[in-house]
């Protein structure tokens, strides 16, 4: 049988991790207003206002803002030979008190790559839901984002809400979209809070497989109303920490040999139930921030005799950010997996499942017992702000495999934004980095908003 070599597009949340971000997402004062007027009264004038002024202003008055992008990236995320593609989109959100301590949110985007061509056109609401107050609660119903953790990108306790890591977006966090749950939260004090979620609807991570000769895939995504998470946060105070617990499906799929087919073989991805227990915490001290996140993620393959299963890992952050006065921040940190029950894929005997167990260890970051690596993050920004560079990177300590991203940010003013920047990736094929070479690349965007 020939060799199963299966070339995955960016499926760890390391990888989406690393870009920087002004994230549109951000829900900024939400429901917060409660109804009082401004400390500082607008400014009046008398200039008249054009036609698409006035629109932009009833828009904004409604709670609705947006933005048009256009982008150009050399290569996509789906670790394929196409090349060169333009990018078009619009971006919406409908941010908007209904009555008194209760509102609407709702944002969403339409994506069309190669706007002269029918390929890959995308259409999605990120988040669509209610959210209120009633006394020491706060509740929210209906499709959201829930991202856990305080370490910086890389976050071991984030399990609940999936990205999409096909989707040309240059910034942090763009590519997450949400899952329909119910969250209510039990505000013990003004520092304390306790949140449990259910969420009715599974939704995995999205990626993309370059298709391979002989290989027929097939997806079997779990339809299940028992998903649940609870975490205790404390936020405010000298050290901020919490404890979480979540019981549900994995958002990464497991590889497994599917059996025969008329054209060669089938590839089965199935994603399957954990369990996972995390704790993260973080702390200021002057111009440093410390911050540490661990969890324990327990699959259905417990023991570790499955190769069609993930064994069950631990996976633990720590990192320094230093802050200094000139817009420089400098942020880095060391994070290590340890697999439980390891077993070697490559001492599999059977050759139909072989393949399938290696492919199934790499895209789990588990083809050795341990991993260990570091990130660096150097953020600095020019001229009242208006400019921002980064470079981020991600580096594997026991095996060669590595990802660097530098990235420029300017803000032409305050509806123009121009994004340009490099994701190279690189290192052994054992590794989810270095089986992304295809997706080397520089992409650059222009941002209006309105």
């Amino acid at each position: 049988m020939a060799r199963f070599n299966l070339k995955l597009s960016p499926i760890r949340p390391a990888l989406a991790c690393l870009a920087l971000g002004l994230s549109l997402s951000a829900n900024i004062a939400r429901c917060a207003d409660d109804g009082e007027p401004p400390l500082v009264p607008e400014e009046k004038t008398d200039a008249p206002r054009s036609g698409f002024a006035t629109a932009k202003k009833k828009l904004h008055d409604w709670g609705i803002t947006g933005s048009l992008r256009g982008a150009y990236w050399s290569s996509n995320r789906r670790s394929d030979d196409e090349k060169h593609i333009p990018n078009v989109s619009a971006w919406l959100k409908l941010d908007r008190k209904i009555v008194k301590n209760w509102g609407v949110f709702v944002e969403g985007y339409l994506n069309r790559e190669d706007p002269f061509d029918t390929r890959n056109n995308t259409s999605r609401f990120r988040e669509a839901y209610v959210e209120g107050r009633a006394g020491d609660w706060d509740f929210r119903f209906g499709k959201q984002i829930i991202a856990w953790g305080r370490a910086d990108r890389f976050n071991p306790t984030d399990n609940l809400t999936p990205r999409d890591f096909t989707l040309l977006a240059p910034e942090t966090d763009e590519d997450r979209f949400g899952s329909v749950a119910a969250k209510a939260s039990w505000n013990w004090n003004a520092s304390t809070s306790l949140t449990a979620l259910w969420l009715p609807q599974f939704r995995p991570h999205v990626f993309a497989i370059a298709d391979q000769p002989g290989v027929t895939l097939k997806r079997d995504i779990p339809d299940s109303h028992r998903q649940w998470a609870i975490k205790l946060d404390q936020s405010g105070k000298t050290i901020d920490w919490s404890v979480s617990y979540f019981d549900g499906f994995d958002l990464t799929p497991d590889i497994s040999f599917g059996g025969l087919t008329a054209t060669g073989v089938a590839a089965t991805f199935r994603n399957h139930r954990t369990r996972v227990i995390g704790a993260d915490a973080a702390t200021t001290l002057g111009a440093y921030r410390l911050a540490t996140e661990i969890a324990y993620t327990r699959t259905e393959d417990n023991a570790g005799g499955n190769p069609d299963i993930k064994n069950s890992f631990w996976y633990g952050i720590v990192g320094l950010e230093r802050s200094f006065s000139d817009n420089l921040t400098f942020n880095s940190q060391l994070f290590a997996r340890r697999v439980s029950h390891y077993s070697n894929p490559e001492d599999i005997a059977n050759p139909a499942v072989k393949p399938f167990a290696i492919q199934n260890a790499i895209l789990n970051n588990q083809y050795d017992k341990q991993q260990f690596g570091v990130t660096l993050r150097v953020a600095k920004k020019w001229f009242n702000e208006t400019l921002e560079g980064e470079l981020a990177g991600s580096l594997l300590l026991n095996r060669s495999g590595y990802l660097v991203r530098p990235k420029l940010v300017y803000a032409y003013s305050d509806s123009i934004k121009l994004i340009g920047g490099v994701e190279y990736f690189g290192g052994s094929d054992k590794t989810s980095y270095g089986r992304q070479d295809k997706n080397r690349g520089v992409f650059a965007e222009l941002r209006y908003f309105f």
